[in-house]
């Protein structure tokens, strides 16, 4: 993979501020997320030490090793930090932070981290100090290349100099943390790319969008895309669409294995002027389509709703399946319908998720701290898919406050089984009244049966970029470290607000299927005890003892390697107590 220089920019972003009030309803002020070339606090460089794993504990999944003191994910790709390797089940996740724990996102301590799991999420490599790359970076997006180079993971941020620049970073042997830095294109500004969104496209190519932070809302600003051929020797030349999105950098941009590559530019910082617009390629990003305005208002009778700028979309097959935030637009300031609603060209509008008091809060607008830079009661859906199941993951305002008054937020999800004509009832992953949980990211493909997903989580429920109002008052300042964290969610178990603790044993099919030369299994243990899982061939003969242990209930995956072994089909049983089942599984060399 060959290294190259990145061409030295100079950038001049300019932080907006937006207001604006629907029908009578006022909403807090959003604010622009501010960029690197905005002065910061000339504060020493102090790097806390990261924790001791060992020690630490949290109610519902596990440390990605990811921790810093930034958790302001929302203006570029959180819905895109996760992808799981449909080949042999890695995981592969990056994450924005700040090494710096007094200066937080401000100060030239941001950093793009990795981290890459082999076990199913069970335990993380020792990646908390990979940084890619080790100088001032933000916003980064995650992907896996198909075509000669499947499986290899690609991350695209936004880094710096002396100036911005977006571009891309390849991880190869897959999971090494041995990242190789494609130089990012000609200049093209000011403004430069910044807040990119990577695709690895069927034909091994990537392909790269960005916006630029212009406002204020209606301002149109300008799209760029680019792409790199699967050679990896020269990008191509920037190119952009002007009026395709406003300030905010929500443009998620997905591939799937048939030379389509799509993305969806979000508009609609709260405006109705142009609404999600909507762009595809079916020749792996060598020419697009026109643009298609989705979603900028939707009416339902005598009521009026307005997109917001949580979007996101996934391809099923050559089908785009889309989901966007909107709240009511109308007359009625008692009114606070916030929804998430989920639409395709077969379905047209359905409202996956209602705003419903009974399970979610509203969010502190009392001045002079509102609820800042979320501003929807529900919102920051990601969708993926697992089968034929279509998963939409999203973050909900809870009644319980910190200490400053802030809400803290809690993460829910719902499942459609029928394309999206309907919806299950949303369904809790935590519930952690002292601990503020946002920004979910499912992964594009899971196995079926269940969906993998990461979010930030801290102890403070207000947005970690800024600390008011904390103790001094200090906008530069913040000592609320926060993580990112991992978890498996098993969709048969629906009895349990989430699937976190099993109702049933389980034995799940193995995958990949066929493999060669490693597949993984995922089993469920409903009552504590010895568990054996164990290989035999098609003439009955035992070939390898899986686990053999007594376990605690919950959720476990195993990996059978059959290097050693002759081609065939094999037969893999689980006995737990009254409990016996058996499944068949391929291996070809």
């Amino acid at each position: 993979m060959p290294h190259k220089l990145l061409t030295v920019l100079v950038l001049g972003v300019v932080s907006v501020s937006l207001t604006f009030a629907d029908g009578g309803r006022k909403r807090p002020v959003l604010e622009a997320e501010p960029d690197e070339s905005r002065p910061v606090v000339n504060v020493p460089y102090t790097k806390v030490p990261d924790p001791d794993w060992s020690t630490f504990f949290t109610p519902v999944g596990t440390p990605t090793t990811l921790t810093g003191f930034y958790d302001y994910q929302s203006n570029g790709g959180s819905i895109q930090h996760i992808r799981v390797n449909p080949a042999n089940g890695n995981i592969h996740v990056t994450y924005m932070l700040s090494e710096d724990s007094t200066a937080g996102g401000l100060s030239t301590a941001r950093r793009t981290g990795y981290a890459f799991s082999s076990n199913g999420g069970v335990s993380w490599n020792n990646f908390g100090n990979v940084r890619v790359p080790n100088r001032l970076s933000g916003f980064p997006t995650i992907d896996l290349l198909k075509g000669p180079n499947a499986g290899l993971p690609v991350i695209a941020n936004h880094s710096t100099i002396t100036g911005t620049q977006s571009t891309i970073y390849i991880d190869s042997p897959e999971g090494s943390g041995a990242f190789s830095e494609l130089s990012a294109p000609a200049v093209v500004g000011p403004p430069e790319p910044i807040w990119p969104y990577v695709a690895g496209a069927s034909d091994g190519s990537v392909v790269m969008a960005a916006a630029q932070n212009i406002g204020p809302a209606p301002t149109p600003g300008v799209m760029w895309h680019n792409r790199m051929p699967s050679d990896f020797l020269q990008w191509g030349t920037w190119d952009n669409w002007t009026g395709d999105v406003q300030s905010g950098g929500r443009h998620p941009t997905h591939a799937n294995g048939t030379g389509r590559v799509g993305i969806l530019l979000n508009t609609s910082n709260g405006t109705t002027a142009l609404g999600n617009r909507w762009r595809e390629s079916t020749n792996n990003g060598v020419t697009w389509t026109a643009p298609v305005n989705l979603y900028g208002q939707r009416v339902a009778g005598a009521d009026t709703f307005n997109s917001y700028v949580h979007t996101d979309w996934v391809y099923n097959g050559d089908t785009p399946l889309y989901v966007f935030s909107e709240y009511y637009a109308g007359s009625d300031p008692t009114r606070f319908d916030d929804n998430i609603v989920f639409w395709s060209q077969a379905t047209g509008f359905r409202i996956a998720v209602p705003y419903d008091t009974s399970k979610y809060g509203p969010y502190n607008t009392t001045p002079p701290n509102p609820q800042r830079f979320h501003n929807l009661l529900i919102n920051f859906p990601s969708i993926g898919l697992s089968g034929n199941t279509i998963i939409v993951a999203y973050q909900a305002f809870q009644r319980d406050t910190d200490q400053y008054g802030w809400n803290y937020s809690d993460l829910w999800y719902v499942t459609s089984t029928n394309g999206g004509n309907s919806w299950s009832e949303p369904r809790r992953i935590t519930n952690t009244p002292t601990i503020d949980e946002r920004y979910p990211s499912v992964s594009k493909w899971n196995p079926p049966g269940q969906f993998n997903l990461v979010w930030s989580q801290k102890t403070e429920g207000h947005s970690g970029l800024f600390a008011f109002p904390g103790p001094d008052g200090n906008r530069g300042v913040d000592t609320v470290r926060t993580f990112q964290m991992f978890q498996r969610i098993f969709l048969t178990d629906v009895g349990d607000e989430g699937g976190n603790v099993p109702q049933t044993f389980r034995l799940s099919q193995n995958y990949p299927n066929p493999f060669n030369p490693a597949t993984k299994i995922d089993y469920s243990i409903a009552k504590a005890g010895v568990v054996t899982i164990k290989v035999y061939n098609t003439l009955g003969q035992e070939v390898a003892t899986l686990v053999n242990e007594y376990l605690a209930p919950g959720h476990y995956q195993t990996t059978f390697d059959a290097t050693h072994l002759a081609s065939g089909v094999y037969i893999y049983k689980m006995t737990a107590g009254g409990y016996a089942e058996s499944k068949r599984m391929l291996f070809l060399k």
